[in-house]
């Protein structure tokens, strides 16, 4: 049974999203979601399987909160620089030296930064050490870059267990 359904309530939360978005209960779609419920998990149980390492879960959820707050005060601050002279606009590439190793935990870093107005996360290094990210706005990268480090990385360093080791970068 593992290998048809290896993830049973996925496939019920895939069934029951599928009828919802299709607003019907009628035997084609109901057949439709059964399908899909079986199928989508079978074609990811690869990545699904990968173990995330959270270590601190409530942690994780104050994260969450942290990130909506930003996302929501950063939309009225990139506003407010758009909206003004954009000749008071100084944008900065910035290369953040990352401590975080997980897979997982440079993800969530890089979305966070990306997600959150003014900022969007470019490139990660070919080591995996380093992340850029432009910045709409920056008077001080150093300080930016130590911002960023402080307000998220560190509290993922919480979240996922890591070692904290690392210095500020600036790409001018």
């Amino acid at each position: 049974m593992k290998k048809v359904l290896p993830h049973p309530l996925l496939s019920l939360i895939l069934l029951g999203l599928w009828l919802l978005l299709n607003n019907s209960l009628s035997a084609g779609q109901i057949l439709l979601g059964l399908i899909l419920g079986i199928a989508i998990p079978l074609w990811v149980r690869h990545a699904l399987a990968i173990h995330l390492p959270i270590r601190k879960p409530f942690a994780l959820l104050a994260y969450i909160a942290l990130v909506l707050r930003d996302i929501i005060v950063a939309n009225f601050v990139v506003a407010k620089q758009v909206l003004g002279p954009n000749r008071a606009l100084q944008p900065h590439f910035l290369d953040i030296p990352l401590t975080v190793s997980h897979p997982t935990a440079i993800s969530l870093f890089a979305s966070t930064i990306t997600l959150t107005p003014g900022t969007v996360s470019c490139e990660l290094s070919q080591d995996g050490r380093t992340l850029r990210v432009h910045a709409l706005h920056t008077l001080d990268p150093v300080a930016e870059v130590a911002g960023m480090k402080e307000r998220y990385e560190r509290r993922l360093i919480r979240i996922f267990g890591e070692k904290s080791t690392s210095t500020v970068q600036e790409h001018p």
